[in-house]
């Protein structure tokens, strides 16, 4: 999953997931890709729950960069082992992108995934923090993500962990450190839950961010 989407203001953001602080929100974007700076929550070290900016995508010691973290299998790298224990994150969105043939374009068609009835929904994340060279602290977050089931799976063969209310506050609750306590919530969407529809390819360009990027076209059954 490499590019997402979050067509909402800082007012719902903040409603919604109960934010206390507002450090930098970075609402209404369209098409947001990797290495960009994205809004996160987090409990911070006052453990108030904090909106924040954070780079997506880590750097791990055996790869340039994780976008995305497998949720299956992110217990065994004792890299994540500190992040999963009190540096686990919320990454507000709206809809997320996928690509998928259609025998007709030659390139795949960019399709929009929503979530039914949850227009403003929270992926799992975990996040790492430092302070650079020049005593600034920066922050770098991964998205948990699982195997895709139905038809979808054919082309968006994973999906980000989405949570639920309940899970929301299990996932910021810095009272939890024991990962296998929400564990549980490390599971895919039922296929029924899960809308998608064609969007213009220009979200391709991670340069390009438009509303136009979430615009449902009408080409006929895709």
């Amino acid at each position: 999953m490499e590019r997402f989407a979050l067509r909402s203001d800082v007012t719902d953001i903040v409603d919604q997931f109960n934010v206390w602080k507002v450090r930098n929100c970075m609402a209404n974007r369209f098409n947001i890709a990797p290495r960009q700076a994205v809004s996160i929550i987090m409990s911070d070290r006052l453990r108030q729950r904090t909106i924040d900016s954070a780079r997506w995508g880590l750097y791990p010691f055996w790869a340039k960069e994780s976008v995305n973290a497998d949720g299956e299998r992110v217990e065994s790298k004792r890299y994540f082992y500190r992040m999963l224990k009190s540096q686990r994150c919320i990454v507000p969105c709206t809809g997320f992108f996928g690509w998928k043939p259609d025998g007709v374009e030659r390139d795949p068609r960019a399709m929009h995934i929503v979530v039914d009835r949850q227009p403003l929904f929270g992926m799992a994340g975990i996040y790492d923090i430092w302070v650079n060279p020049q005593g600034v602290e920066e922050r770098a977050f991964t998205i948990l993500t699982v195997p895709a089931s139905g038809p979808m799976a054919a082309w968006q063969p994973r999906l980000p962990v989405v949570l639920d209310a309940e899970a929301v506050e299990d996932w910021l609750n810095p009272d939890i450190t024991d990962f296998a306590q929400v564990r549980t919530y490390v599971q895919p969407l039922e296929p029924f839950q899960l809308r998608s529809y064609p969007v213009t390819n220009a979200v391709n360009d991670e340069g390009y961010e438009a509303p136009d990027c979430t615009l449902e076209l009408n080409l006929g059954t895709i």
